[in-house]
Parts: structure tokens; sequence; C-alpha cells
């Protein structure tokens, strides 16, 4: 059996995303053995990153469903502060969150987070360049290519992005071999910041 065979997570994709921060994840998920899905904005049938390459999208996030997904990632470059302009992306991140679903987050990502009220009271990294916006949203911010912070993964931009799937990887496996328990926030409480690949 694969690694992560019977998990399905979602990858926020809209126009002028990070090429490297949609298409690392989507493989390496695939490559371990998930179902990923690609939910954007439901403006297109399909998005163009920074560079021109386009990424389908598998569904628009006013068809989706919370309890659909054990881990969502949102990508980088521009497309952050466009899938924020949407309530019902707003409120699908938040919905998550409330769901202890993880929630991995790289660079500019962290925009969307700001947008949804997640951050309040966790640590965090981002690109640095939105470290007062993080600030602001509520979270203590650090400078590490990865930081978890209970159902959070974040990292900084992407040359983070090996310990920044490395990291989501074994949450996602934690979470197969406990059962889920994400879904209770005793749980959650007592999940420890790990800041490096090695440590979560």
């Amino acid at each position: 059996m694969s690694q992560l065979t019977g998990k399905t997570v979602a990858v926020l994709v809209e126009d002028l995303y990070q090429d490297l921060e949609v298409w690392y994840p989507l493989l390496r998920l695939r490559e371990a053995g998930a179902r990923v899905v690609t939910v954007g904005t439901g403006r297109a049938r399909s998005y163009k990153s920074k560079t021109g390459y386009e990424v389908l999208e598998d569904m628009p996030v006013t068809k989706v469903k919370v309890e659909q997904f054990d881990a969502i990632v949102v990508p980088g470059g521009y497309a952050p502060d466009i899938l924020r302009r949407y309530p019902d992306m707003v409120d699908f991140v938040r919905q998550v969150n409330a769901r202890g679903r993880l929630i991995a987050s790289i660079c500019h990502g962290a925009w969307l987070l700001c947008s949804a009220d997640v951050l309040r009271g966790k640590t965090a990294t981002c690109f640095f360049a939105i470290k007062d916006d993080v600030v602001n949203a509520g979270a203590r911010y650090v400078d590490e290519e990865v930081v978890r912070d209970r159902n959070l993964i974040t990292s900084r931009k992407p040359e983070d992005l090996p310990a920044f799937m490395a990291t989501l990887i074994q949450a996602l496996v934690e979470q197969r071999d406990e059962g889920d328990p994400t879904q209770t926030e005793s749980h959650s409480r007592h999940r420890r910041v790990s800041r490096t690949a090695r440590e979560a």
C-alpha cells in the first residue's frame, strides 16, 4: 500500500500561481498515493502560472465539501491575493481549520490564511515580504524553512519545498495511523510546534 492511500488533498489554484509551489506538492502527493484535487474559484476551467503554465481546475470551490479532504495546500505566487477575493474560498479555508484538517501554506499562501483568520494564536512562517500581514493576523512569525503548529504547516519559498512536503506527508501519515484525531480540540492543543521536517 502506498504511503497516502485513501487520503484526499485539495490544492488551491488561481491565475499567477508560483509554478513549483503547485506542481511539486501535486506530483509528490500523487506519487505517495494520495488523491489530489485542484480547487479553484470557478471563474475559469484552467489557470495560468506566473510563467504561463496551465493547471486545470478539477472542482470549483462552490462544489466542494470540507469533509471530502484530509488536507489543503495553499501555494504562493500572486494567486492567493486573487483567491481571497472570493468569499466561498475564504469560507472553505475557515471551515477546514474549524474541522482541524491540515492546512499547508507556502510563500504568499499566507495571504489567504490571513483573510480566513486561521493564523491567530499560532506560530507560522511565510515569504518575508508578508511577515507584517501574518503578524497582524495574530500569528507568531519565525524565519524557518518549515513550521508545524497543530493543523497548520507553513514554509517560506520554493527552496523550502522538500521540507514542506516531508512535513505534510508525515502529518497525513500520523493522521491515518491515529484515526484522524485532528478532529478533537484536545489533540490539537498538545501537538507541539516543530520547525524542521526532522522534528515533525
